[in-house]
């Protein structure tokens, strides 16, 4: 079992889960027009808050984690909220490719910094979004590693010089960023951090 799956059913129970989904779709909002008619793809879903939250924006919303234990608390919610437009898989898209469709947007939260090799992730991300497609990231700023502590194998944050040239290699133009939260976090060493989250939102310009 990951440790996603064993966090799985007590996750909403961290209200910070939800506090930095609602700034996340705020600043969103404010970076993306969704006057328009989005089909999107939520990758690293978990239980869903950030999706549920822009349901009502967008037409219809794949969202996709590699935790059965969330994907499975995130089908009980649907069904208790009644909810149509949001479909759930079990799916790993770092380490599978997926070719049903294609969407217009694509976003993300927390999720980045779990993905070993950006580069070939992020022309993924490129090849399933449609012409002008928009792919919206939340993570955290480049860290000193006492944020997952000793044993993590990710990112200890992002550069977002560094990142934006990764982008732009893997086809993506139009780059913003802003700090959207600001994150409290107690860690293994007992010391309370405070941690700053980045929107950035790119557009598929080939």
């Amino acid at each position: 079992m990951s440790i996603f799956d064993s966090r799985a059913r007590t996750w909403d129970a961290n209200p910070m889960h939800m506090d930095r989904s609602l700034a996340i779709v705020e600043a969103m909002k404010k970076s993306i027009d969704f006057t328009k008619t989005y089909e999107a793809l939520e990758y690293g879903a978990g239980t869903g808050n950030l999706s549920f939250l822009l349901k009502d924006s967008v037409s219809k919303i794949t969202t996709m984690d590699s935790s059965r234990e969330m994907v499975k608390i995130m089908n009980e919610k649907l069904i208790s909220m009644n909810i149509t437009n949001v479909h759930p898989m079990f799916y790993d898209l770092e380490t599978t490719d997926y070719n049903e469709k294609t969407f217009d947007l694509i976003y993300m939260q927390m999720v980045l910094h779990h993905v070993n090799k950006l580069s070939p992730f992020l022309k993924k991300c490129n090849m399933l979004l449609n012409t002008g497609g928009i792919l919206s990231i939340a993570d955290l700023y480049k860290e000193d590693g006492l944020f997952h502590g000793t044993g993590f194998t990710g990112h200890q944050g992002f550069d977002i010089p560094e990142l934006s040239q990764i982008l732009i290699d893997a086809g993506f133009s139009n780059i913003k960023e802003e700090k959207c939260y600001q994150m409290e976090k107690l860690l293994d060493n007992g010391e309370k951090r405070s941690y700053p989250i980045f929107l950035l939102t790119a557009v598929k310009a080939k």
